[in-house]
């Protein structure tokens, strides 16, 4: 095979598919007469809006080519540790059209960029801001949006409507399955190529709940069969997909976005349902599993899950055996900003295991949050293997494959 460079366009991989993900496409391609296989140095501060963008940033110059190799040559460079530390931002973005600021934050190297509706007017005007932003990056960036079936839809009207998930758990797998593939359709011919969801949570939809009808049932049965046949569906249309809000907000009347939800459930009630879900996701190929803010006591009673080692390593990473890409919830949310900066709160997500951390609104503070992080490797308060490890898990996630080295080399010293 030939040697890629690390920006070069990577042909997108279906996931695997497991013996239950196969009968549910088998029974999905009898249904419809047939199915189509393919799938369609430093940050400076963001220069005003209608200023010409002339910064220095991380990202802005395209990656020497030697810094990654071939998978077949059996070397691992990687790019330098500030570069590798800016690909673990996930951040929201000004601006329905490239603007100074919002090339800014692509050239500050981030990881990738979350839709708003700031960011949203028409298919066309979508279609084109994220090709001038893409080409803007060094490293392909991953397009995140929550695209849930129901009230959180922040592309709506631009691709396929949805009932809430509560009834789309009413229907058959199959049918889920094909709402699920219409909207991943619809999002990768836009340019989108994460979608937040599905949520995994387990409700009884009351109308205090905070979840709500987000959820797809009341019980870990329901919510695993129907929940992960839209998670298939949006595979099989061309996204990849995260399951939240790990490791679930249950019952929870309290919003993370302005306060600490304190879940107290037996590690054993835990175990049997709201765990459930996730445990059959990850069995049929969640590639991402986003970590929310809230406290579970019997856990961690000190720090919510998306800054506790032991939810996200403990019990994500070893006692669920999660391979794939841990994303935190936006960090601006009162949950977590009543009690950390934003700097220090990206920190100790990454330290606890968090691979990748969004940052929805505070966009100007992108320099800030590396500098802490670099300062932190540098200190001896973060390891270097952590942000190796995160650096790694995010490109696999996007499909980059020139540092597929670095993670087999990686990989027996786990």
């Amino acid at each position: 095979m030939a040697t890629r460079t690390p920006i070069a366009r990577q042909t997108r991989r279906a996931a695997p598919v497991t013996p239950i993900a196969g009968c549910l496409f088998l029974t999905v391609c009898l249904l419809l007469g047939g199915c189509d296989r393919g799938t369609s140095g430093r940050g400076s501060s963001p220069p005003d809006r209608a200023s010409p963008a002339s910064t220095t940033a991380v990202g802005a110059r395209p990656l020497d080519p030697r810094a990654g190799a071939s998978r077949g040559s059996g070397e691992c460079r990687l790019p330098p540790l500030r570069q590798q530390i800016a690909q673990l931002l996930l951040v929201g973005f000004p601006g329905t059209a490239l603007t100074a600021a919002n090339r800014w934050v692509v050239e500050q190297g981030v990881g990738g960029l979350v839709l708003f509706s700031r960011n949203i007017s028409s298919t066309g005007q979508v279609r084109s801001l994220l090709r001038h932003l893409q080409a803007s990056a060094a490293i392909p960036l991953e397009i995140a949006v929550d695209e849930e079936p129901g009230r959180i839809a922040r592309l709506a009207g631009l691709v396929a409507a949805a009932p809430p998930a509560r009834q789309l758990g009413r229907l058959s797998p199959a049918r889920i399955f094909r709402y699920g593939l219409q909207i991943g359709h619809d999002l990768a011919a836009l340019g989108v190529t994460t979608d937040l969801a599905p949520v995994l949570d387990i409700t009884n939809a009351a109308p205090n709940s905070v979840i709500g009808d987000r959820s797809f049932g009341g019980d870990p049965i329901s919510v695993s069969r129907t929940a992960i046949a839209f998670m298939l569906g949006l595979t099989q249309g061309g996204v990849t997909t995260v399951g939240k809000h790990f490791p679930g907000h249950g019952e929870s009347v309290v919003d993370s976005h302005r306060a600490l939800p304190v879940v107290d459930v037996t590690t054993s009630r835990l175990e049997a349902w709201d765990l459930a879900p996730y445990k059959a996701a990850i069995k049929d190929g969640l590639p991402a599993v986003m970590v929310g803010h809230l406290l579970i006591r019997q856990l961690d009673p000190q720090r919510p899950a998306s800054l506790s080692p032991m939810v996200v390593q403990s019990l994500l990473r070893e006692r669920l055996s999660f391979g794939g890409l841990v994303v935190s919830d936006a960090l601006e949310m009162d949950a977590i900003a009543q009690s950390w900066p934003l700097a220090t709160a990206a920190e100790l997500a990454i330290e606890a295991g968090v691979d990748q951390v969004i940052v929805w609104r505070d966009y100007q503070q992108i320099p800030q949050v590396i500098d802490r992080l670099e300062n932190a490797v540098r200190g001896g308060r973060l390891s270097l293997d952590r942000v190796r490890e995160a650096f790694l898990h995010v490109q696999q996630f996007k499909r980059q494959h020139a540092w597929d080295n670095c993670a087999r080399i990686a990989a027996p010293g786990r």
